[in-house]
């Protein structure tokens, strides 16, 4: 079953944001609602913009090498418009075009999380998720979170 996460946001106040609003407080999750004991979830180590392409990529990763087995969570949402002038178009006249949808990544935010699946499966399908992406993440398993 193909399920769609990273749809560009269709209702937004304003479509194109300033340079300078770059992280929205509201999307910021804290804590993650998890009640299983075998959990895995990939987590951003630096900072970095994650755009509908790199998510996609990832998630078509972990879909592949997963097969039909777990259940798979997405923690990110792209909800910041990139825009971007036409090639050859002198200044001034407004603003561009938008081009991509991006999300904003700081270190220690979770990214993806895989639960109902073995864990060897789950880690491998998550580290090469992670070759995709532009930051550097690591992967994490719940219980250790749990025991610290």
């Amino acid at each position: 079953m193909f399920v769609n996460f990273f749809n560009p946001p269709s209702k937004l106040k304003f479509k194109k944001f300033h340079k300078a609003c770059s992280f929205n407080k509201l999307l910021q999750l804290r804590f993650i609602n998890s009640n299983f004991l075998n959990v895995v979830f990939l987590k951003a180590l630096t900072h970095g913009r994650l755009t509908l392409n790199h998510l996609e990529a990832a998630r078509k990763v972990i879909r592949r090498k997963m097969r039909k087995v777990g259940v798979l969570n997405s923690y990110v949402f792209p909800y910041i418009s990139i825009t971007k002038k036409a090639l050859a178009v002198r200044m001034g006249k407004g603003k561009g075009a938008i081009s991509n949808w991006v999300f904003p990544i700081r270190p220690g935010r979770i990214i993806f999380e895989i639960h109902s699946a073995p864990n060897t499966l789950a880690v491998d399908a998550l580290l090469m998720a992670s070759k995709k992406l532009p930051i550097q993440a690591k992967v994490f398993s719940f219980s250790s979170i749990c025991e610290v």
